[in-house]
């Protein structure tokens, strides 16, 4: 067990009311579909699909407790094996409880690094990797899933096409309907011309906090388009984004005896980064088709 003890001062604002000890194991789910289960302990959602003779988690969280116990308690079939989507730490602190972990090359060095308000705690990174490669199978009988590389919020990002349920797996990459593109264009273009090629076989991505309807993938792919072809229109008043201009302002938050208080599915104060944009916001480019928006570097666009 991965132990938290050192964490036990600091709270957690569970969102509905109700506070918990960061060391304090927290688990909630709600069941999607058919042998589909939504997953939250804290940081992003995970999600447990189940085949025939097995279940298989995607994402492992960062809150305290065992998640693949937890998990076990939702289906009879065995719970050995997850596919992370990318190496975020909210998305792949928990690995080691599991005895066969999959994700994308680019991810393997950086999976389960501890975000700085994680500090003093040990987590473990020798856990047994299965590399994938875009359009590699994860075997799981009656429900084998598909991954596609789709890198952009990570280097290493992946999602996991369930045909059974006609779901992809999006992890943070589809933060609803709007998209502040890290690279550049052209590179977000062939992922998504990934993801057109499979278009029919699934209905809903569900993410890490998000769940939007397979549409939003035909909008972003036309938005995508239209920004590498006219270059797009200028910010105005910045990208709107955590931390830069006209964007909200993240700050530490305490209880009334003055203890640490984070929020369950908030990144905490101190991983968050207030270096502001990354790219001179003079660059910054906008298209908006329907009701999906994309913020682009105009001095990226053929990267």
């Amino acid at each position: 067990m991965i132990d938290f003890s050192c964490k036990h001062d600091i709270w957690i604002d569970n969102g509905d009311g109700t506070f918990s000890r960061m060391d304090e194991p927290y688990f909630k789910s709600w069941k999607l579909a058919d042998g589909v289960w939504r997953v939250l302990s804290s940081g992003d959602w995970s999600y447990l699909v189940e085949g025939d003779d097995e279940a298989l988690a995607i994402d492992s969280g960062y809150g305290a407790g065992n998640i693949r116990a937890y998990m076990q308690t939702l289906t009879d079939k065995p719970v050995r094996r997850i596919a992370n989507t990318h190496d975020h730490f909210d998305h792949t602190a928990n690995n080691s409880y599991f005895e066969m972990v999959y994700m994308a090359e680019a991810s393997v060095p950086l999976a389960t690094r501890p975000f700085p308000s994680f500090a003093g705690i040990d987590f473990p990174r020798d856990y047994p990797v299965t590399v994938l490669q875009n359009g590699d199978i994860i075997p799981l009988k009656g429900r084998d899933l598909q991954a596609f590389l789709i890198p952009d919020h990570a280097v290493g990002s992946m999602a996991y096409l369930d045909r059974k349920g006609r779901i992809l797996f999006s992890g943070d990459e589809f933060m609803g309907g709007r998209k502040h593109i890290n690279g550049g264009l052209t590179s977000w273009l062939h992922s998504l011309e990934r993801l057109e090629a499979v278009r029919s076989e699934f209905d809903v991505l569900y993410g890490g906090a998000f769940t939007v309807p397979g549409e939003v993938v035909d909008k972003m792919l036309k938005a995508v388009r239209i920004g590498i072809e006219t270059g797009g229109e200028p910010m105005r008043g910045g990208p709107g984004g955590p931390g830069g201009p006209g964007g909200p302002k993240f700050g530490p938050r305490f209880t009334e005896n003055g203890e640490k208080l984070y929020d369950r599915m908030m990144p905490h104060f101190e991983d968050m980064k207030h270096d502001g944009m990354r790219a001179d916001p003079a660059a910054m480019r906008k298209v908006v088709f329907e009701d999906v928006e994309i913020i682009f570097d105009a001095n990226k666009i053929n990267d």
